[in-house]
């Protein structure tokens, strides 16, 4: 049966009407989560392992509780395999909503991406870039609410978050695919990781009770395949599942090289059997406790964004490692008008809004909350 919340929430009708969609933020809520910072332990005395401590942190509060005891002891950094076919194209742009420390970006550009990244907390849009510079790759980050993508139009290729959306309240999940499906171009696709509320694991466990209804909670919200099917489909003509993780949500195949403890090694070489046999089985696909979906963009040709694309393609070529470059596929998050660096490269300007989002480290921060207005 579905949810009820799910039902109300995903009416065509509803999600389609200018009120649902509209950009509901707290200013506060939002500012905190942006200059957040990681509540860190302090760095040993005479600690020079190849990963900066901070980073160490970042993944063991990202990947998992099973590398929570990983903390400086890792040589390198774990950069999974991102499940996708390789770019078929030059110049394919990727974006990774909730990029956190980095992986994903490198594991795209890894199979020929520009990957592009972002996440709502600076610090980590700061720690992906740098570890991008550290694997050899070239990539963007950006401060950005996933509710409310700046991008323009019909500009990506893939669309990819892991363990990410599902910390979100409703609302704000059906309004970013939303702006999903408008950033990606023509038979362009998104492919997203989900908690399954029908998994072994979950069932039983934490999707056992009602999902949170805070909307500014990032508790993770567990949705059956078929719930997640009526909310796709208000915005794409096609849905599909796949199998990613049985018995944990997230659990990778190259994990087990990184754990720590028997506890961890058993559970994940479980996981990783039973997810293996799923994919045998299609059938148990719906037993996973965690399941990608996968949904293209139909529909006519649009080359309102080509020009904006063409710039970026350009200034990419010409210097990869540039953050700012991200600019020409940018627009304002209040006007969805397009943007331009000021002078100094201080300020993302949307001149049609009258409002500057600032650039801190090379990276813009492109929330409508942050932003100072100002008179021509």
């Amino acid at each position: 049966m579905i949810d009820n919340q799910v039902e109300q929430a995903v009416d065509v009708d509803l999600v389609n009407t200018e009120s649902r969609l509209s950009y509901k933020v707290d200013p506060e809520v939002i500012r905190e989560r942006v200059y957040e910072r990681l509540d860190t332990r302090p760095q040993p005395v005479g600690y020079t392992g190849k990963i900066p401590w901070i980073v160490q942190q970042q993944i063991a509060a990202t990947n998992g509780i099973h590398f929570v005891n990983t903390i400086g002891t890792l040589s390198e950094y774990p950069i999974p395999e991102i499940p996708l076919p390789r770019a078929r194209a030059v110049g394919d742009l990727l974006l990774d909503i909730g990029n956190g420390w980095g992986r994903w970006l490198v594991a795209a550009a890894r199979k020929d991406y520009i990957p592009v990244g972002i996440d709502i907390r600076l610090e980590f849009c700061e720690t992906a870039r740098k570890v991008l510079q550290a694997n050899g790759q070239n990539g963007y980050s950006l401060v950005a609410d996933l509710q409310n993508l700046p991008f323009l139009n019909n500009i990506f290729s893939v669309v990819w978050s892991f363990s990410v959306i599902q910390h979100t309240h409703l609302d704000r999940f059906t309004r970013c695919l939303s702006h999903v499906e408008r950033i990606l171009a023509e038979n362009a696709y998104c492919f997203l990781e989900f908690p399954n509320r029908l998994g072994i694991r979950n069932r039983f466990g934490p999707a056992a009770k009602p999902n949170n209804s805070d909307f500014d909670s990032w508790d993770v919200r567990y949705y059956t395949p078929e719930e997640y099917e009526k909310i796709f489909r208000v915005f794409f003509d096609n849905y599909h599942y796949y199998n990613h993780s049985v018995l944990g949500i997230g659990i990778l195949p190259g994990d087990l090289k990184y754990a720590k403890g028997l506890k961890n090694k058993a559970v994940i070489t479980a996981s990783r059997a039973l997810s293996n046999l799923a994919n045998l089985i299609p059938p148990m696909k719906s037993l996973a406790d965690s399941i990608y979906i996968k949904s293209v963009k139909h529909g006519l040709p649009d080359g309102t964004s080509a020009e904006s694309k063409a710039l970026f393609q350009k200034a990419h070529a010409l210097n990869p490692e540039q953050n700012l470059n991200i600019i020409h596929l940018l627009r304002c998050p209040v006007s969805g008008q397009p943007v331009e660096l000021s002078d100094d490269r201080s300020e993302v300007i949307s001149r049609f809004a009258r409002l500057a989002y600032p650039v801190k480290n090379n990276i813009p921060i492109m929330i409508a909350s942050e932003a100072r207005s100002f008179s021509i």
